[in-house]
């Protein structure tokens, strides 16, 4: 290597530990911070009342006279998956839902695998290592690795998921060591072990770290622009020191004015920080655009977070042989996009998804919970295959759903914007709420931000619009008068066989039911269900961990989604 790369190759190499370290205390505090705030912010705005006529509105049916109580009957039934024979316009839509995502999995999933093809090539070509195909295969291997991570990332696998996918990768990874082994007897296994460990472990322990439910929404991105913006800081004071004439220049500035060489070496430590946030930032200006322009979604920025995560560290380590390898890591990503976005078209995805768009509003007992939050992110990537999802804002879920405009909406103060102080803006956002796929066939979640006294118009208005609507009621209890008057409003508004109400060990199932039975009782003459000769109310057990629930539940949404309008 010639001396004139030494100070990049030491700055990129040499201190990647150090950066790493930095830039994952940093990117921790900064994501923590970010949406604690943002938290607060939601609450704060939430709890305000709004200035508007909309005060004089009590709900989407206008106030009516006595009239008699609905005597038909009323029956609880559960739904499951045994029942998809019956009904066949819920199979095929269910079908399509679980299709179409595994689609998008394995979409994924060969865009990665073009990814370590390009990360080992640019390994072999960096170290001059003689090709063969046997020599291809275990760094390659090595190279897939984030894939496991992505298809959980993609799906919202279940612990037996995962369990079965990461076996599936080992037990492929123990055939070709089989094979690497005996064509290379003397190869010790401990070093194939430890090359594994050292293309894999930084990168998967930062994202086991930062793909936590609590900081999921914005912690891979910020963990790449802290680490972006750390490299700039480091690569600054290297290219500084080993340059005498700068560093003379430097010094004959800063000491006569009472900078000492710390304060020196701190000031330079952050231009170069700004500098590279300063990119990094309009990086994330890029990344708003494209997903506003619906060329990205918001499950995928998170993978491609993690692949470029694996890149930066990877082609860090191969700046050794020459500052240039650097790119590497890039240029693998750009191959995978690239890929990817080939396949989704070729694969018309998203002209399928365009054919038939639901909308299913998502309403709920506003209480947090881990339980709670791996429902909405489990059924929101396999929902948004066939329909887009809606729901009111609130804090329990502030932080899991909020999405890559939110996040930049906050940072700049505009997110006030968003709320609903009246009913023009609420038929404004309302009129502009995005009800088509991108272009990875992914529909998009619409949160809508209501003050404390506009959530009841803007619940009616959504609920006469919709398709299907999720009622999720575990937690429910004589405390929750929100809830109680959600139920009243549905079955004034929406034909029960549209309904799906979510129950659990936590629902206070007796006064759930009396709650139920009294909105039956007292439903307006203008609703769609006092026609009906008798009642049906569809219900979805969500019990632990099992996957068998929540698939339940997709089909339950799938069959009140595909009711025909009578």
């Amino acid at each position: 290597m010639s001396q004139r790369f030494a100070p990049i190759t030491v700055a990129l190499t040499g201190q990647l530990t150090f950066t790493l370290i930095i830039a994952a205390i940093l990117a921790l505090v900064a994501s923590y911070l970010l949406l604690h705030r943002y938290r607060r912010a939601v609450i704060r705005s939430m709890r305000r009342r709004s200035r508007s006529d909309i005060l004089e509105i009590k709900g989407f049916l206008p106030p009516e006279p006595e009239h008699k109580p609905n005597d038909a009957p009323l029956r609880f039934d559960f739904v499951t998956r045994d029942a998809a024979d019956s009904k066949e316009n819920a199979s095929l839509l269910y079908r399509q839902a679980t299709r179409r995502r595994w689609l998008i999995a394995f979409i994924h999933a060969v865009a990665g695998c073009c990814f370590a093809a390009i990360m080992t090539a640019a390994f072999f070509n960096a170290t001059k290592m003689e090709f063969s195909p046997i020599r291809f295969l275990f760094p390659t291997w090595a190279n897939a690795w984030p894939i496991v991570m992505a298809v959980d990332l993609a799906i919202a696998l279940s612990r037996r998921g995962r369990i079965v996918m990461a076996s599936a990768y080992f037990l492929i990874g123990g055939v070709i060591i089989s094979i690497v082994l005996a064509n290379d007897p003397g190869l010790p296994i401990g070093r194939l072990v430890y090359l594994w460990l050292e293309s894999n472990a930084p990168a998967t322990l930062l994202l086991v770290v930062f793909l936590n439910r609590r900081i999921r929404a914005v912690g891979p991105l910020v963990l790449v622009f802290m680490i972006l913006s750390v490299t700039g800081g480091n690569l600054i004071v290297t290219l500084t020191g080993n340059n005498q004439n700068v560093l003379k220049a430097i010094r004959d500035f800063s000491f006569p004015i009472g900078f000492g060489a710390k304060n020196t070496l701190v000031t330079l430590h952050l231009i170069g920080f700004a500098a590279a946030a300063i990119v990094g930032w309009i990086i994330l200006g890029v990344l708003r655009r494209l997903y506003e322009a619906k060329m990205v979604s918001e499950p995928s920025i998170t993978i491609d977070a993690a692949w470029l995560l694996f890149g930066i560290i990877n082609s860090s380590q191969l700046a050794f042989y020459g500052p240039r390898w650097i790119m590497s890591g890039v240029v693998a990503f750009i191959v995978y996009k690239l890929v990817a976005a080939g396949l989704f078209r070729a694969c018309g995805i998203s002209r399928r998804a365009q054919s038939k768009r639901y909308r299913l509003l998502t309403l709920r007992v506003f209480a947090l919970g881990k339980r709670r939050e791996s429902v909405y992110d489990t059924l929101g990537k396999w929902w948004r295959t066939v329909g887009s999802m809606q729901m009111i804002a609130g804090p329990d879920l502030a932080t899991s759903t909020i999405e890559p405009h939110e996040v930049l909406d906050f940072v700049t103060g505009t997110l006030d914007r968003r709320f609903i102080d009246s009913g023009r803006t609420l038929d404004i956002l309302i009129h502009h709420m995005d009800l088509e796929p991108d272009q990875e066939g992914e529909f998009r979640v619409t949160e809508f931000f209501c003050h404390d006294d506009t959530w009841k118009i803007t619940l009616a208005r959504l609920a006469d619009e919709s398709d299907a609507v999720l009622m999720d009621l575990r937690g429910f209890s004589q405390t929750n008068s929100g809830c109680v008057f959600e139920i009243h409003e549905v079955f004034n508004i929406l034909p029960l066989s549209r309904v799906v109400f979510a129950v659990d060990a936590t629902t206070e199932q007796t006064f759930m039911r009396q709650t139920i039975q009294q909105a039956w009782r007292q439903i307006k003459d203008r609703s769609p269900n006092r026609r009906l000769p008798a009642g049906q109310v569809s219900l979805v057990e969500l019990s632990g961990t099992s996957a068998v629930g929540f698939h339940n539940l997709l089909y339950a949404l799938c069959a009140a989604a595909s009711v025909k309008p009578t």
